[in-house]
């Protein structure tokens, strides 16, 4: 493996992959998770991106929110499980495991209200992700864990999700929800809070619903099961700040796509967060098209002679030309992008290290979307083909 990417996953237990859209993100966290496994380590790997792009690379039958074991190359010494999330699977799971009492577990899970709203709990999959992980964290079955993670916008959300549901859980607003004229404020005259009151039921006989009922009665259920999600939102926070989490930074070395990704990486930054490692991904590379050409004969075998016309022979000259440009143009984005990433540095990095790695994978043809193209992509991460921090 390239030691680059070994001295950070030897001090990591989660490594959340983060970056824009197109980028590669999910064929490399893929990868990243077949690599740990290959030299040894116990890893599971979840999806959070909602095209499901991942159990695709990963060929995961129907079911999400199981780990499925995933197939690894011939002499791997570890194991690979992959999950996607069911979000609203798991927080019915959550609701039975941290109820006081069954009976109040089927309440909740029966009322209106919450089969309505339960899917979309704390705004977005991005909560109910993290509830997965703390999950999969807390089983020393595995020594590591891949997160891999929707596009930049959705990212952000990630860590704005501890945040929010804390911020609700301490709230006061199950109290109003359990008693509505509570809005009003104790001080507040009888007359008014009897207004308050007819003008509620006075909404519930127009519509025909019994909605404000519903609403009061999962407000006053769910206050008994909070304490237990407010100890676990808790846990989150600190397992996305803790010491061996890491955070890498797919990018790739296309010159329409740098300053989105120093854009993200700066807010990402503001949050008080350190990117461990960046990886670059398809970066083109003199000699590359021979050596993942099908049908390239393997090195050392002679090769029979070619004939060409002057004519093809001028346009391979031009077509060498301009991968010589493509490459030139794929350093000078690199170039800036560890320009852009130095300036977002004001001390040392995370882990201690003054610098931070950076990984690039070659571009393979065809595109690495099956299983057997992520061994490929994990194998060459197995192979040194990283440019140290040294040769950067």
């Amino acid at each position: 493996m390239a030691p680059e990417l070994e001295s950070v996953l030897a001090r990591t237990r989660v490594l959340v992959c983060l970056g824009p859209g197109g980028a590669g993100k999910t064929t490399t966290a893929a990868a990243l998770a077949v690599a740990g496994a290959i030299s040894g380590r116990r890893v599971a790997v979840l999806t959070v991106d909602p095209a499901a792009r991942l159990k695709d690379a990963l060929e995961l039958p129907e079911e999400p929110g199981r780990l499925h074991p995933i197939p690894l190359p011939e002499g791997a010494r570890g194991r690979l499980d992959a999950i996607q999330l069911d979000a609203k699977g798991l927080f019915d799971r959550l609701v039975r495991r941290l109820s006081p009492t069954p009976a109040l577990a089927e309440r909740v899970l029966a009322n209106p209200v919450y089969r309505n709203i339960a899917g979309a709990f704390a705004g977005s999959d991005a909560y109910m992700a993290l509830e997965q992980l703390l999950d999969i964290v807390g089983d020393p079955a595995y020594e590591l864990v891949i997160v891999d993670t929707p596009p930049a916008t959705h990212a952000l959300e990630l860590f704005d999700a501890p945040e929010r549901i804390l911020a609700l859980l301490n709230s006061r607003a199950l109290e109003y929800l359990e008693e509505p004229a509570r809005i009003l404020g104790v001080g507040t005259s009888r007359l008014a809070r009897g207004l308050l009151s007819a003008v509620l039921s006075g909404l519930e006989r127009i519509t025909g619903l019994p909605l404000l009922r519903h609403i009061s009665a999962l407000a006053a259920d769910f206050g008994l099961v909070s304490p237990a999600f407010r100890t676990r939102a808790e846990s989150i926070r600190a397992l996305l700040r803790a010491t061996d989490t890491a955070y890498a930074m797919v990018a790739a070395p296309d010159p329409h796509g740098a300053d989105e990704i120093l854009a993200f990486a700066g807010e990402v930054h503001r949050l008080g967060i350190d990117v461990s490692l960046v990886v670059v991904n398809r970066v083109l590379k003199l000699g590359q098209a021979a050596s993942t050409s099908p049908g390239a004969p393997p090195p050392g075998e002679a090769r029979e002679p070619l004939e060409w016309s002057a004519t093809l022979a001028r346009n391979l000259v031009a077509c060498a030309h301009d991968v010589e440009t493509l490459i030139a143009g794929e350093r000078s984005v690199i170039d800036a992008l560890k320009a852009g990433f130095a300036q977002l540095d004001g001390g040392p990095a995370r882990h201690g290290s003054s610098e931070r790695p950076w990984l690039e994978l070659p571009a393979i043809f065809p595109a690495p979307t099956s299983l057997a193209g992520i061994w490929k992509l994990a194998q060459a991460l197995q192979a040194d083909l990283a440019r140290s921090t040294d040769a950067a």
